[in-house]
């Protein structure tokens, strides 16, 4: 019994010790957010964005439907395929519009993407930018010149070029996909990306 308690206190200060080392980096911590903010200093407010410039990314069911008419379709999906999900791991459903889709869970409908090929007259307002099937690379650019230069890897490099951008300016794993046709001349699709 002796030993035992001596364990836990040798453990219990060990831990402590541990802690305090980590509460010890405020330099590492400057560092991170200053790359962050770097970073975010173009960003595309997930906020602020509207679908045809009445729908936003978080709605509802009712009121979109209103905008949008009746759903091409409702889709419960395998919920073992799906890692991530915007209502993290409720029961939701697939939305599809005529080349939109979202998840719904209730009434609430969250953004998911939007495939311009689908239907070109659909467009995504905010208030740095107006993208549609029409927008191009160099369009993008004007506005996000950092962002367009990074342009992402991946395997059909010779069909797209995928541009990640920033949801907001404090930095979080979320981001925008944007599809560009390889030689960059037509936006095809917007994603709302969530990491697993």
């Amino acid at each position: 019994m002796k030993y035992l308690l001596g364990i836990i206190v040798l453990l219990g200060l060990g831990c402590k010790q541990n802690a305090k080392q980590v509460n010890d980096k405020p330099s590492d911590s400057v560092v991170a957010s200053k790359t962050d903010t770097t970073r975010n200093t173009e960003y595309l407010d997930w906020h602020k964005v509207k679908l045809n410039g009445k729908i936003d990314m978080l709605s509802s069911f009712t009121a979109t439907s209103k905008i949008l008419s009746k759903p091409d379709s409702v889709v419960a999906p395998n919920y073992e395929d799906i890692s991530v999900s915007y209502f993290n791991g409720e029961k939701f459903k697939y939305v599809y519009y005529k080349g939109l889709q979202f998840e719904m869970m209730n009434d609430s409908l969250a953004f998911t993407q939007i495939d311009f090929s689908k239907d070109t007259a659909l467009y995504f307002t905010s208030d740095k930018i107006r993208l549609s099937y029409n927008t191009t690379l160099a369009d993008f650019k004007k506005v996000f010149p950092k962002t367009a230069e990074k342009e992402l890897s991946g395997a059909d490099r010779d069909k797209y070029q995928v541009i990640g951008l920033d949801v907001s300016q404090p930095a979080i794993e979320d981001r925008w996909m944007f599809w560009f046709s390889h030689n960059g001349d037509r936006l095809l699709r917007v994603e709302y990306f969530i990491p697993d």
